[in-house]
């Protein structure tokens, strides 16, 4: 059984409840009737005008924008211990919208989480999220990853892998860097029940190349183990040295990772971002993501170029967070 059939069995089991706020997306629509049909989850969709063509169903609520005024006063409060200066228009003003509404929503426990982008922005579904839904206890870093698996043609049909971050965090400090590989080796493993073996990737394998930006690498490495050392983690490492074996020999020989590592933390937001897409288009592989990690409750963020499929992913996967 692949990933994602089992992703979606366990799913099916938990039943959870699901917003979608961009129910004007046609894409949004296709993937929410494959999700009624399959009793994937409970969906909620917001409506802001009459065109929502989709039939009936006992596990579809269908939510009027105009409601998010029941919250107006709440959500003023909760704007102006950030903001104090901040008017009841201007918190009306930001209110209504399908993607604020849905954070609403989902701190009032109407559902378990949203999945929103692909018609918004990272930066409109974060900034929402943050300001709205809040970080987890203990946490300061917002961060994503994709995840991956690739077709049975692939030589690397037998592997899933993690990339991070991807989507949110420019140009993360040691520590943040640490807490991403955190995350994401913590999820991977949730998501997948595979041991992570996480790999700190550079454009240098373990001081073959000497420069100031290596140093944060190597400080999230040190903290990494610090925090928790029965994670399997290793750095810096080149890609190759990190995912293949022969290479891992001869390049990092008594290292903790042998070319079999399964998460990979990528020093800032551009190699991550080109690295998943160059991963998506040129070997195939099905990415999902980005999986958004850090917050109090799940809001997941499409890629504004995702398919149906892609969002039946990601519902596949916010079901089991």
């Amino acid at each position: 059984m692949d990933l994602y059939k089992q992703l979606e069995s366990r799913a099916k089991k938990e039943k959870r409840t699901i917003i979608f706020p961009e129910s004007y997306d046609a894409r949004i629509l296709d993937a929410v009737k494959y999700i009624l049909q399959k009793k994937l989850a409970n969906v909620i969709l917001i409506r802001i005008d009459d065109k929502i063509k989709i039939e009936d169903d006992k596990h579809l609520d269908i939510i009027d924008l105009d409601f998010y005024k029941q919250y107006l006063q709440g959500y003023y409060g909760l704007r102006k211990l950030k903001q104090k200066d901040i008017t009841v228009e201007q918190a009306e003003k930001e209110l209504n919208s399908p993607l604020a509404f849905a954070n609403i929503l989902l701190k009032n426990n109407f559902a378990d989480g949203i999945i929103a982008g692909s018609v918004c922005t990272t930066t409109d579904v974060l900034r929402n999220a943050i300001r709205i839904i809040g970080l987890k206890e203990n946490n300061k870093t917002v961060s994503s990853f994709f995840l991956f698996t690739f077709p049975k043609e692939s030589v690397h049909k037998n592997r899933i892998l993690a990339y991070a971050d991807c989507g949110v965090l420019p140009n993360p400090t040691a520590e943040q860097l640490s807490d991403i590989a955190i995350q994401t080796s913590e999820n991977y493993e949730k998501l997948t029940g595979i041991t992570a073996r996480t790999a700190f990737l550079s454009f240098s394998t373990k001081g073959s190349a000497k420069d100031d930006s290596l140093n944060k690498i190597i400080e999230a490495l040190k903290i990494t183990r610090e925090r928790r050392p029965d994670l399997v983690c290793d750095g810096e490492l080149q890609f190759d040295a990190a995912f293949v074996p022969n290479v891992a020999k001869r390049k990092n020989p008594d290292g903790a990772i042998q070319g079999d590592a399964n998460v990979f933390i990528f020093p800032d937001l551009n190699s991550g971002n080109i690295a998943y897409k160059i991963t998506e288009r040129l070997a195939g592989a099905s990415a999902t993501g980005p999986i958004v990690q850090g917050l109090a409750k799940p809001v997941m963020d499409l890629s504004r170029g995702c398919n149906a499929e892609d969002i039946i992913n990601m519902t596949r996967v916010v079901t089991n967070f």
